[in-house]
């Protein structure tokens, strides 16, 4: 697929693509940092053109100067509306309107669930998403196939990971001596604590700074360190914890404390993500590139929330199926 992507004096984003289904343009009047290369992948093999409209201090020069434009060449127009931006829309459909245009209006939040599988995070705390004014907890219903799928994928597991184990052991012990195990408390199901167990990939000297996101490439870790990280066998002694009932399988990744607080201050609804358990592997990381701080905690959360609203059986293998492609492929963190 060939894309063009041009910036329109700063204020626009256009994006074109050769093999859209159909004429119809997007246009978002809202700030496009919840948009991914891979939502405009999608988006561009339904939509002609993405126009992507930030905020800015000259809403009726930008609109007039970039949208109108853009009804000569269209019939249909499909308008992703915030309604923070209640002023901007408004113009784009006077503009429509006056143009004898078809137009169909999708608020951010439901085009965000509908389209791009994932639930809208605002970028301002003050921001109300109200498909987010209640999420769910696990029912019985969810709870029982789920428990069912963890033990039944961790006995497999461990089964057939077991040779890992052994060698893991040994290669840990020759490359940097001390403890295989690594312990560490992250923040579990109702915010409750609990020990996450891994085999340990960094030198015993990791964290003498003081607590820090993991990161590609860590130069804390040793050589066989960073191929368990890559292959993610690191993770392989967490089927403990889902014996212990401290993890799912499949859930939000677990973080440490000192993260969570700031998370919870800046992001909005974050805390909703310890409703559930949190799991080994998930659907924010099959789905988002990997990613530490505050920007990418935002994206992650979007997938983690969108799971709790939407799980189902086939969404739970789904991310299952996707987490062994990222194994075999060694696209680890």
């Amino acid at each position: 697929m060939s894309n063009t992507y041009v910036t329109n004096r700063r204020y626009i984003h256009r994006l074109l693509s050769k093999t859209a289904t159909s004429k119809e343009v997007l246009i978002v009047t809202s700030y496009d940092y919840f948009l991914q290369k891979h939502d405009l992948a999608l988006l561009l093999k339904k939509y002609k053109e993405v126009i992507l409209i930030p905020h800015s201090n000259d809403d009726d020069y930008l609109l007039n100067h970039t949208v109108r434009p853009l009804l000569d060449k269209f019939e249909k127009i499909h308008l992703v509306t915030n309604p923070q931006y209640d002023k901007r829309n408004r113009i784009i459909y006077e503009l429509v309107v006056q143009k004898n245009k078809s137009i169909r209006i999708t608020t951010v939040y439901d085009f965000c669930e509908k389209s791009l599988k994932k639930v809208y995070i605002p970028d301002n705390v003050s921001e109300i998403n109200p498909n987010l004014l209640t999420i769910p907890t696990f029912g019985r219903r969810i709870r029982y196939p789920k428990k069912i799928i963890d033990v039944t994928i961790s006995i497999i597991l461990f089964l057939f990971t077991f040779p890992l184990w052994i060698l893991s052991y040994f290669k840990i012990k020759i490359q940097s001596p001390g403890p295989v195990f690594y312990f560490q408390e992250r923040v579990g199901m109702n915010n409750v604590a609990f020990n996450c167990i891994k085999f340990r990939s960094m030198g015993l000297d990791a964290e003498q700074n003081g607590a820090s996101f993991s990161k590609k490439n860590d130069s804390r870790t040793f050589s066989y360190g960073s191929y368990m990280r890559l292959s993610r066998i690191d993770e392989l002694p967490q089927i403990i914890n889902i014996f212990k009932r401290d993890l799912s399988l499949i859930g939000p990744r677990p973080e440490r404390q000192v993260f969570t607080e700031t998370f919870d201050e800046l992001i909005p609804y974050y805390n909703m993500r310890h409703n559930i358990k949190p799991g080994i592997t998930g659907y924010a990381q099959v789905m988002y590139t990997y990613g530490a701080g505050v920007y990418d905690a935002r994206h992650k959360l979007m997938y983690d929330l969108y799971y709790i609203k939407n799980w189902s059986l086939v969404l739970e293998l789904k991310i299952i199926l996707k987490t062994a492609v990222v194994i075999f492929g060694k696209r680890g963190r």
